[in-house]
């Protein structure tokens, strides 16, 4: 009985048997339920203020481009001392700019500056937090539970992007965005309370003495660099960031000028995304190997773009929200993929530097394609823009793809990550 129940629910309950990935899934789960609300009502109150798809676009860059700055430094600084500590303080220190910004709402105080302030600061933080959320997920779990631990660790992530637009959407029209900021500070307890009780090895072992923080980043992007399997998926990384995905960041921008929504209008498409997301991420838990990842993560990138160009050209809610299901899925299959591949291939010591560089492909970068489609949209459009950006995306997948065949790519990742 306890071999088929293991069998029909694969990598994940193997996943689930650690005692501290549970613990740290858990407390993970709720703080990104409030950072998707979060996130929801900043667009919403940026559009709100301004009507222009450019700020829109200029506060989501704003909250992410510290990511570029800060990341690097912190991977270095985290692969040298401990994952854990850092990732506590930077929530910690969220947790209390949460409570300033909401504050600051609810007494009619801000302004577009104030926000555009509190975003680089909140980026800032995350730029300490990201890396380090990535380089302790390999230390919760034993390796070969490690595939099915990062893929259902994004099934967590991706419930929240489910439940946090829709929790957003129901705040923001009956309590405002005040509130919504107020409901953020108040799920980060969960997440701080599991960083603090749960124990994971951060020795560094054999790792090389470090030579400097500038010197010991430079090995990190030298190591980035030299490695085929490493630079490939980053390469993939950046082009779903900077072409596919910059259509969530902005689409508060989106639901106001294009369908002229409302704030349950934009909840409703982006918890589909998220929905999509989850069953992926659920998926890709339950198969738990890397064999075969790359083969998913390129097909899954070309059916991202096919989605993002029918849903630009289909009409009413309903027919959106389907198509920004199956966006959903496949690029959260794209990025699921794309991390598992990255960090069964990285060495330990050099864990935190790579993902740092990882991490701004998962908000740096779809935030400064977000500016930059932004102040496209305002000239030329947003339809034309996403649908450029998506046709940019397919020629993209073309050249990756002829190129991985004729190279044989795939083997090589596949091989190095065995």
């Amino acid at each position: 009985m306890v071999g088929a129940k293991s069998s029909a629910f694969g990598g994940i309950s193997r996943a689930l048997s650690s005692r501290n990935f549970v613990l740290y899934c858990s407390g993970l789960g709720v703080a990104l339920t409030g950072t998707f609300v979060f996130f929801v009502a900043l667009g919403w109150v940026a559009w709100e203020m301004t009507h222009s798809a450019a700020w829109v676009g200029g506060i989501v860059l704003a909250e992410t481009l510290p990511n570029a700055i800060v990341g690097p430094f912190a991977g270095v600084i985290i692969d040298r001392t401990s994952a854990r500590r850092a990732l506590f303080w930077a929530q910690f220190s969220s947790a209390v700019v949460m409570v300033f910004l909401t504050i600051v709402t609810l007494n009619d105080w801000l302004n577009i500056e104030i926000l555009l302030v509190i975003s680089v600061v909140l980026g800032t933080l995350n730029g300490i937090a990201f890396p380090a959320h990535f380089a302790i997920m390999p230390k919760l779990v034993p390796r070969k539970n490690l595939s099915a631990a990062i893929a259902f660790q994004s099934s967590t992530s991706q419930a929240a992007r489910f439940l946090g637009p829709a929790i957003a959407g129901v705040i923001i029209v009956w309590a405002g965005a005040g509130m919504a900021f107020a409901f953020n500070s108040v799920t980060f307890i969960a997440f701080l309370v599991a960083l603090a009780v749960i124990r994971v090895d951060e020795s560094r072992g054999d790792a090389p003495a470090s030579r400097g923080v500038v010197l010991d980043m430079a090995a990190g992007l030298q190591y980035a660099w030299s490695s085929v399997s490493i630079r490939l998926l980053l390469v993939v990384a950046v082009a779903l960031g900077i072409f596919l995905r910059p259509l969530v960041e902005l689409m508060p921008a989106y639901v106001g000028k294009v369908l002229e929504g409302d704030a349950a209008a934009l909840a409703w498409l982006l918890a589909s995304v998220g929905a999509g997301a989850v069953l992926a991420s659920l998926w890709l838990a339950w198969r738990g190997t890397t064999r075969g990842l790359t083969r998913i993560m390129l097909w899954n990138f070309a059916v991202t773009v096919i989605a993002l160009i029918a849903f630009l050209f289909s009409s009413g809610l309903a027919i959106g929200v389907a198509l920004l299901f199956a966006y959903g899925f496949c690029s959260s299959s794209v990025l699921i993929s794309n991390q598992t591949l990255i960090q069964s291939t990285v060495d330990d010591h050099l864990r935190a530097r790579i993902m740092s560089i990882y991490s701004l492909t998962v908000r740096a970068i779809p935030a400064f394609g977000a500016f930059v489609a932004g102040q496209l949209a305002d000239r030329l459009g947003i339809v034309p823009t996403f649908l450029g950006s998506a046709i940019a995306g397919l020629l993209f997948w073309i050249w990756i793809s002829r190129m991985t065949n004729r190279k044989r790519i795939a083997e090589r990742i596949e091989a190095a990550e065995s």
